[in-house]
């Protein structure tokens, strides 16, 4: 599953970065689930499959941060992948994400910064199995 999210961010990568779709078109279109973040952690875009992932409607997610889906037991931990993955551009692995319910899922994700400018995008699969 990490394999396929890679891919997808790859590809979102290249397809706004040669121009062929702007950011908001490429997520919108994609089946992952994909969240944009500034460069505080604000989320700024979020489409669909990011509402149903965590259970906010792309409207709601637009006034959270990485920090609000993040389980208070991890915030020391996504503070500092957050420093990491700025710094070093890239990032993937599996990530606890807090649901508007108060739940929880773990699902593989890939990030990567600046695909435009100033804006991080991070791309999560369905929840993984327990």
């Amino acid at each position: 599953m990490i394999d396929d999210v890679r891919l997808a961010l790859r590809r979102l990568t290249v397809e706004v970065q040669k121009g062929g779709r702007n950011l908001k078109e490429a997520i919108d279109a994609s089946p992952f689930a994909l969240l944009v973040a500034d460069d505080s952690g604000s989320f700024v875009m979020a489409n669909r499959a990011a509402s149903s992932l965590t259970g906010y409607s792309p409207s709601e997610l637009l006034k959270l941060s990485v920090w609000q889906i993040t389980p208070d037991v991890y915030e020391r931990e996504a503070e500092t992948l957050w420093r990491a993955f700025i710094q070093h551009s890239e990032q993937s692995g599996t990530y606890r994400v807090l649901r508007k319910d108060g739940s929880t899922v773990v699902s593989a994700y890939a990030a990567r910064t600046n695909v435009v400018r100033g804006f991080h995008v991070s791309i999560l699969s369905e929840p993984l199995e327990p």
